[in-house]
């Protein structure tokens, strides 16, 4: 790339102070590198305010709009627009994938023009019969199963029906879709389509969270933290599901106990519970009773 060129590409992000994000999942790393690590993953049509780029204009350094989350994401998974446009954005997008996984079309010859992820946000247009006309960020129109998308203001699957269409997930260490979670973006993702927003990293997630008293059991939404050692970061989190079970990313999504003689025990994790939390976003919702019971 020339130096002109590149000069173009850092004024056109220049003038754009948010942007949305185009491809299906964009990763997230700490540093403008394909080898550094994987902060996290943004999902198609969220929005992110620009904050930089690097001296090519590649990278763009990005911070997420709902939770704050900062990292560097490629240029080419990102479309940059003004305050007023992403606004915009928002408001048409009103379609979020409801399955873990789904396909737009095109209407031709059936290619495949972009998979969605569970989350993702995308423009609602015509039904026709089973299928759903979708438009993508970059404008790009394409037909999904009518059963994948749905409203952002239709009410939400229920929390255990959710976690049953994640089990068998693999861990990955950033990861947000169902090619691969960690464990806290397990818990902000469940619980944020819940209604329920909550920061996007465990110890995070643990500072913002009230800690249950004592006597005080945990309840279906609650939060479960783990830490190496008594007063060290908080590592690991899992989301309860009463009756002392628990549902966590750990090699995979899978249900797990604390309660010692289960047969879902999870006894080398057992020494690091550092106790339970309820996110101070859902201390005024009515708690619902479990339908798992030890």
């Amino acid at each position: 790339m020339t130096a002109r060129a590149a000069a173009a590409r850092r004024a056109t992000g220049a003038r754009h102070p948010y942007a949305v994000v185009r491809l299906a999942a964009l990763d997230l790393r700490r540093r403008p590198d394909h080898r550094s690590e994987l902060l996290s993953q943004l999902l198609m049509g969220e929005v992110v305010r620009v904050e930089g780029m690097d001296r090519t204009g590649g990278w763009w350094r990005i911070r997420t709009d709902g939770d704050g989350y900062r990292g560097w994401s490629r240029s080419w998974g990102l479309i940059g627009t003004s305050a007023a446009r992403a606004r915009v954005w928002e408001r048409r997008a009103s379609g979020r994938v409801e399955v873990t996984h789904a396909e737009a079309r095109n209407e031709v010859d059936g290619a495949v023009l972009s998979p969605l992820f569970w989350r993702g946000r995308v423009i609602l247009a015509r039904r026709r019969g089973a299928l759903r006309l979708v438009e993508l960020p970059d404008g790009r129109k394409g037909w999904v199963s009518a059963a994948s998308v749905v409203p952002a203001r239709q009410r939400p699957m229920s929390m255990l029906r959710r976690l049953r269409s994640l089990m068998g997930v693999p861990y990955l260490w950033g990861g947000r879709t169902s090619c691969g979670l960690d464990c806290s973006a397990l818990t902000q993702l469940v619980l944020g389509e819940q209604g329920v927003p909550i920061a996007r990293d465990a110890h995070d997630q643990f500072r913002s969270s009230r800690r249950l008293r004592t006597g005080e059991a945990p309840r279906e939404g609650d939060l479960v933290f783990f830490s190496v050692r008594p007063h060290s970061r908080v590592g690991h989190v899992g989301l309860c599901l009463g009756g002392g079970y628990f549902v966590h990313c750990r090699g995979w999504v899978r249900v797990a106990s604390v309660q010692p003689g289960n047969p879902l025990f999870e006894r080398d994790l057992f020494p690091q519970l550092r106790g339970f939390g309820r996110p101070k976003a859902a201390e005024r919702r009515r708690p619902r009773r479990s339908r798992l019971r030890a």
